[in-house]
Parts: C-alpha cells; structure tokens; sequence
C-alpha cells in the first residue's frame, strides 16, 4: 500500500512540476528530496502518528525524542519540566538533502536547528566583510540559531 502510495505521490509531483513550467534543475532537487524522504520514513508520517494518541503519551514520545537534544543547550539544563514539555511539543522533524540552504547568511534567525543524524556545514563571510570566512561543521547532536536565546534572555531581565 505505502510503495503505491509513494508510486501516485511521485506521479502527482510530476504533473505539478510540468504544469508549473519548473527547470529541470529543481525538478531533481524535489525528486531528490522526496527519494530521501521515503529512505528516511518508509511512506510513515511520524507526526501523524503521534498526532492521533492520548494527549500524556503524545507528551512522552516527545520527550523521549527530543529531552537529550534540548539539554545539550546550556540554558534549558535548569528549565522548568513543564516548559522543556511545552518544547518538545514544539519540536518539528525536517529532512534536508545534500547541499541545501537551510538559512542564507543575512536572513533573520528565527528556529533554532538541532542536528539528530547526518552533518552541517555553516559557513559565513561575516556580511561579505573582505578578508573574513569562518566555517564550523556541525553533526548529530549538535545545534544552532542560539542567539535567538540571548533575545530571549535579554528580553526577561
């Protein structure tokens, strides 16, 4: 049923694409990513399968998912459980294939990114200053868009 579902899904993709004219380029980029994607998850749409349980297990699946990754973070070791919960909840699960612009240099930060498989390369030019690239590799485990937390903490004092 699911390798149907994916057959009609790739079809449907395909007509969109046609009918919207698209170059061959992004075409491949979205068959890319939609190939990824049913590696990843086998045809499963994990938030609608917790989506349809009982609000306490809900809570504890997404617990389990997501507590190691925001504890990594300094400022959320001493947080309140029921906000660290009201977190978790929050939390979105997001493929991203090879050589994707997650967030391009300048863009307002407004997510924060936590890293759970595969690598991340940042890179910036510290706004196009001559002279200036720096670049950090993160990988599971790891996370960024922190400084909207100093915003934050700046704001509550």
């Amino acid at each position: 049923v699911r390798i149907e579902e994916m057959r009609v899904r790739r079809q449907d993709a395909e007509q969109w694409m046609s009918h919207r004219l698209l170059p061959e380029d992004l075409r491949e980029r979205i068959r890319r990513y939609e190939q990824y994607k049913w590696q990843e998850t086998r045809g499963v749409d994990e938030e609608t399968v917790i989506r349809d349980l009982p609000k306490d297990l809900r809570r504890d699946i997404k617990r389990h998912l997501c507590l190691a990754l925001l504890m990594r973070v300094p400022m959320f070791e001493k947080m309140d459980e029921k906000l660290i919960d009201a977190m978790c909840d929050r939390l979105k699960p997001v493929l991203y294939t090879d050589n994707s612009y997650i967030v391009r240099e300048g863009d307002p930060v407004n997510e924060m990114l936590f890293i759970m498989r595969g690598n991340l390369l940042t890179m910036t030019t510290n706004g196009g200053r001559t002279g200036f690239f720096n670049s950090v590799f993160l990988e599971a485990g790891d996370f960024c868009g922190e400084e909207l937390l100093t915003w934050a903490d700046r704001k509550s004092v």
